[in-house]
């Protein structure tokens, strides 16, 4: 909380009663001392130039004080930004307030006492050093109070009256109409843009200028500025006016930087312990924390010997259970794994359901040791959740146009060393087996939508495609629906197979990709669907929200011909779960993708915007915006405005009696302020009280 520590008066020109006072943070209140002033210029408050098309019309104060000792107020710069706050009364009437600038301090070092002391303070400066750290979905209007807020701008209210823009079916027009994506001020590698670039992102597009004046912070456009703040005649102060030109501009170009990924959801994980393939003295280890295996190909022997010092991988695990890897949850008996390859295998990173170590030779020597849960486990335990990701909504008709893809891949295999070929050393029989008897595999999923306060709102499921038999291989027949509500295990499943030879081959063994579930089907698979990417094609939900995936614990394998979902026999009587030495899983994917021919990916290149203001000026004026609209759909984009109400994607606005996009109506504003020069007045006016004026 802030407490007065310093106040003080002083009068000026026409009987103005001044008054400051300095606020600081702490725990209780301070004795408040009075400031002395010297004579002339106590106290200076300045707005920079700022070009038209600039966000933030900054202003700075310069406070002149009489130190009455040694150092009296240094003590003020050594205190952390944004905790010193000069508020600044007009005849009692709060009229300017900022943030002490630490930046700048000197005072003489040749007096005792009684020498002048300049204070800087600024009122949207600070925005520069503070870092954005909200998630999820935010209203524009609440998002700037929280930056407001941030500035530590002490104000009477925020004045919207001078915003013109507004969605084409609202007659209101005001910054509570629109929302934006947090993770759209985040860079790839997870560092937040300062306040002060998240506020001029999303008030630039919309042509939209921030000023403190008078106590009020006025948001305003130029076009509304002209049509709602009186008009004032200027009394000129002093003898300093100057007049001259503004500047004309040649070319406008807006470029909207999208942000547009298709992949909501990626697999990549941080391992949260050591690995490098440095480590070489490696002895097995029975709780599993690394293990090294050896490359089991042909030409890795001499005769029947194997030469057990040509490594092939190391594997890494570690049990840390508050480590942030980038899953929200991972079930508690299972383990973190690194893959560090030395030799013909590949890296990777995840979670570790079961794997086997101990010992390179087969299981009945006993000397390699199950580390992790049997793998026939079909409890309702997750393995692992997700972070949820949001998504926004699309009408009916552009949500047909697009499906989320959910990829899982996993590694199930009886071989010792999976990377390299079955043969005698390395299980082939075992591997023959399980490529005959697990034609199909499946495993539990859920795949919820949730609202901003944590409710499920839908869910997907294709229980039924996934129970039955009689499904063709085609994604239409196949596509499930989302119901309403949470989840339930069992409702979504995943699936692995082989397209191309579903009675002989397998979908497992190596690291493979889910493909679409086509249930036990023995119908014919069409030769598009067979070549389609991996992945378990999902239609887009009807309504937008945060989207969750969770895996569960356990693989339900059926031989090709199987009718019973639920005994799985032909697996079990070869006893095939015993012979399983690796169930590791990657983190899901998670991606939007089109629904064409072949199912690309949804992703939007930025998009430019640009127009001739005046082609007999010389300079061009470029602008780069975060956040703004766009006459086609951007699903995967996390720039673009939503509606606030309907949660879906704001194609268009309108200012001036014009509808259209909202770069567009900002290279109007441009043109109609630089397609020819205009008279600028310079010089000292006496300030106007009350209300904003042009």
């Amino acid at each position: 909380m802030k407490y007065e520590r310093y106040k003080g008066t002083f009068g000026s020109y026409n009987g103005v009663l001044w008054k400051v006072v300095i606020m600081q943070d702490a725990t209780s209140a301070f004795r408040v001392q009075e400031l002395r002033f010297p004579f002339e210029e106590p106290l200076t408050i300045e707005w920079g130039e700022t070009s038209k098309e600039d966000v933030i019309v900054s202003s700075t104060a310069t406070l002149r004080i009489i130190s009455p000792g040694d150092r009296t107020y240094e003590d003020l710069y050594t205190i952390e930004v944004g905790k010193i706050r000069l508020d600044v009364y007009r005849n009692d009437v709060l009229y300017w307030s900022g943030a002490l600038d630490p930046e700048f301090y000197e005072e003489p070092y040749t007096c005792n006492s009684d020498y002048e002391v300049e204070l800087t303070f600024s009122d949207f400066g600070i925005l520069d050093r503070l870092k954005y750290n909200l998630a999820g979905r935010q209203n524009c209007k609440e998002l700037l109070n929280y930056i407001l807020g941030k500035s530590q701008v002490n104000f009477l209210r925020l004045d919207e009256s001078g915003m013109s823009t507004r969605l084409p079916t609202s007659s209101v027009a005001g910054l509570a109409q629109l929302d934006v994506r947090s993770d759209n001020f985040y860079d790839e590698d997870g560092e937040a843009l300062s306040l002060k670039e998240v506020a001029e992102g999303f008030l630039r597009p919309l042509g939209l200028r921030l000023e403190q004046r008078n106590g009020i912070v006025w948001l305003y456009d130029l076009n509304g500025a002209y049509n709602t703040f009186p008009v004032k005649k200027t009394e000129w102060q002093s003898d300093d006016q100057m007049m001259g030109t503004d500047k004309v501009v040649n070319n406008a170009k807006i470029t909207l930087s999208t942000y547009s990924e298709a992949a909501l959801l990626t697999d990549e994980l941080v391992y949260p312990g050591e690995y490098s393939e440095d480590i070489t003295d490696i002895t097995n280890d029975d709780n599993g924390v690394f293990s090294y295996y050896v490359d089991y190909s042909e030409e890795n022997r001499v005769g029947s010997n194997w030469d057990y010092n040509y490594l092939s991988f190391t594997l890494f695990t570690s049990s840390a259970s508050n480590a942030d890897t980038g899953l929200a949850e991972k079930y508690s008996g299972a383990r973190w794994f690194h893959i560090q390859p030395l030799i013909g295998a590949s890296e990777a990173d995840g979670v570790a359901y079961m794997f086997r170590t101990q010992g390179h030779g087969a299981l009945t020597t006993g000397w390699p040791k199950r580390i992790g849960g049997l793998p026939d486990a079909k409890t309702q335990t997750v393995l692992m959740r997700t972070k949820r990701v949001y998504i926004p909504k699309l009408d009916s008709a552009n949500a047909s146009r697009y499906y989320i893809r959910l990829v899982q891949e996993l590694l199930i295999d009886p071989r010792y060393n999976p990377f390299t070929n079955a043969n005698s050393g390395n299980e082939e029989g075992n591997y023959n087996d399980m490529k005959v008897w697990f034609g199909y595999v499946m495993i539990p999923a859920t795949v919820t939508l949730y609202d901003e306060k944590g409710v499920a709102l839908m869910h997907y499921s294709n229980e039924d495609v996934a129970k039955s038999t009689d499904k063709f291989g085609h994604l239409g027949w196949t596509n499930g629906s989302w119901k309403s509500g949470a989840s339930s295990w069992g409702e979504c499943w995943l699936e692995w197979y082989d397209p191309e030879d579903r009675a002989e081959s397998s979908g497992v063994l190596g690291w493979k990709k889910n493909r679409h579930c086509i249930g036990l089907s023995k119908k014919d698979i069409y030769k598009s669907f067979a070549q389609m990417d991996e992945g378990q094609y999902i239609p887009y939900p009807a309504e937008g929200g945060y989207l969750e995936v969770c895996i569960y614990i356990g693989i339900w394998p059926f031989d090709y011909g199987e009718t019973d979902f639920n005994t799985t026999n032909q697996a079990n009587k070869k006893k095939l779960y015993e012979k399983i030495r690796w169930m590791l899983y990657k983190a899901p994917t998670v991606d939007v993708v089109k629904a064409n021919t072949i199912k690309s990916d949804a992703e939007t290149d930025d998009i430019e915007y640009s127009s001739y203001i005046n082609v007999a000026a010389k300079e061009d004026l470029e602008i780069d915006t975060i956040c703004g609209t766009s006459e086609k759909q951007c699903p995967s984009s996390r720039a673009i405005f939503l509606n606030a109400k309907s949660g879906e994607q704001v194609v268009s606005m309108t200012r001036a009696g014009r509808t259209t996009q909202a770069e567009q109506l900002l290279l109007g504003t441009l043109y109609s302020q630089f397609a020819e020069r205009k008279t600028k007045l310079e010089g000292s006016v006496t300030l106007n009280s009350g209300n904003i004026s042009l």
